[in-house]
């Protein structure tokens, strides 16, 4: 088989990544900027269909009133350090900083 101009032969090991999913640029804007606006279309970080994570709008809640009282909290939070200077932790399965240096 032939996905995106690459042959596949017959019996290979074909491994996915999910982290990579939601930073499709064919489907996402910019997709490595941090953006909360952004359309929740196709998103895959909770599963899909029958394999949709049960745990999900406890999750999607966690996260709001986490984030929402951060930044209430420290409402001049940024970021302490030049964006090119961040490190990404070596993963093939989640995609995530090592440290996230920030002042308020």
């Amino acid at each position: 088989v032939e996905i995106g101009g690459v042959t596949i032969p017959a019996g290979e090991t074909v491994m996915l990544s999910l982290a990579s999913a939601n930073r499709d640029p064919d489907r996402f804007p910019d997709p490595d900027r941090l953006d909360v606006h952004r359309r929740d279309g196709g998103h895959l970080a909770l599963g899909h269909g029958i394999h949709y994570c049960v745990g999900a709008p406890l999750a999607r809640l966690e996260t709001q009133i986490a984030v929402s009282t951060l930044l209430r909290r420290f409402p001049d939070l940024e970021l302490a350090a030049p964006r090119d200077d961040l490190r990404w932790r070596p993963s093939m399965r989640a995609r995530g900083l090592v440290a996230l240096p920030v002042r308020f």
